[in-house]
């Protein structure tokens, strides 16, 4: 489960306009797939990975708020997304933006505001979006959507390397007389699904074929508005360091004691990254647009999340079993707090936009 870069077919005008609130919301989905689908991730070689539906969230985040600065700055910002990050939608149709309203009857209305993402921009620029960042509500235990037929629901982590697997976050923009909730569902379209009978012949090894990869219909539905304007939080990057330096440490230990795989150089970089040593910046391909509005210790503390993100399927961290009772109760303790500390990081860097 690794973030595949995602880029839309409207990223010429992506930034000619750019652009979230707080607990509460209504259940946002499209009709179920028959099975989990495996959701892409963002790698690059030996580069650290991130799951692509908060990555996307990020880089739509940054977006927006280098829009809102475009409001009150004398020089504009460039009127599109920059290459690196505009491929990061490739594997995606354009996003589709829509108002979601819960019927009488308690099902839910769709009503489509806009099909192309530079349309929602534009929208939020005449409309003098001010801020955007993103929050995160963990769901409830009982949620019955990820619970199986034996009664188990699995932890958020381990829910990480599917699609639908980040129900708990939404994007927030907010602006003069509104604040809106954007939540965001993932279905595969059938473009480039894996069919047995379409091989694409790999140019570097004619003895292969490669299949084309996923095509994803990703939705944004609007869940949650008020007629006010909402200021972005305020964050504290340090307090988000120590949290995830600590259980950085602690995991690093622990995988230490595995005897297999290269565990404990993964986290020793993601802890090189947090300090800012030579050589564990984050790829440039891997930045959100408008990486230099972050301040520094934001950049330290996102290159720990990417490196530090090690949540997927079979392969994955989460895919790992201690021979001794002791280190696997220790791993079922510390595993849910490393993917805490990372998810409060990534919020947190969200907020920090243009903060000096």
């Amino acid at each position: 489960m690794t973030v595949t870069s995602f880029a839309t077919k409207d990223t010429d005008n992506l930034f000619s306009c750019f652009p979230i609130l707080l607990s509460g919301f209504i259940l946002f989905r499209t009709e179920k797939t028959e099975k989990p689908q495996p959701v892409p991730h963002q790698r690059q070689g030996s580069q650290p990975s991130m799951q692509g539906e908060i990555d996307q969230l990020l880089v739509l985040s940054s977006a927006v708020n280098a829009m809102a600065l475009e409001v009150v700055s004398t020089s504009p910002l460039p009127k599109k997304l920059p290459a690196a990050q505009a491929k990061r939608l490739r594997y995606a149709d354009d996003l589709t933006f829509v108002d979601l309203y819960e019927k009488s009857d308690n099902s839910l209305k769709e009503q489509i505001r806009f099909t192309k993402l530079s349309d929602w921009l534009d929208d939020l620029r005449h409309r003098k979006v001010s801020a955007a960042w993103l929050v995160r509500q963990p769901r409830e235990q009982t949620d019955t959507d990820t619970t199986n037929t034996d009664g188990y629901h699995p932890p958020e982590h381990m829910q990480m390397a599917f699609a639908g697997g980040t129900k708990s976050w939404s994007l927030i923009t907010s602006g003069p007389g509104f604040t809106e909730e954007w939540k965001t569902d993932w279905q595969l379209n059938g473009k480039g699904k894996h069919d047995p009978n379409k091989h694409a012949p790999d140019k570097h090894n004619r003895g292969q074929e490669k299949q084309e990869p996923p095509v994803w219909q990703v939705r944004y539905g609007c869940i949650r508005k008020t007629d006010r304007e909402t200021p972005r939080p305020a964050v504290n990057l340090a307090q988000e360091t120590v949290r995830l330096e600590k259980i950085l440490q602690e995991i690093a230990i622990l995988a230490g004691r595995l005897g297999y795989d290269n565990w404990p150089a993964v986290f020793a970089k993601a802890l090189d990254a947090l300090v800012g040593k030579p050589g564990t910046s984050l790829h440039p391909n891997l930045r959100p647009p408008y990486y230099a509005a972050y301040p520094k210790e934001a950049h330290r503390l996102l290159a720990a999340a990417y490196n530090g993100w090690v949540f997927g399927g079979m392969g994955s961290w989460n895919d790992v079993v201690f021979s001794t009772l002791e280190d696997q109760a220790t791993y079922d303790r510390l595993t849910p707090e490393l993917y805490q500390a990372i998810c409060h990081a990534i919020v947190g860097i969200s907020c920090s936009f243009r903060k000096q």
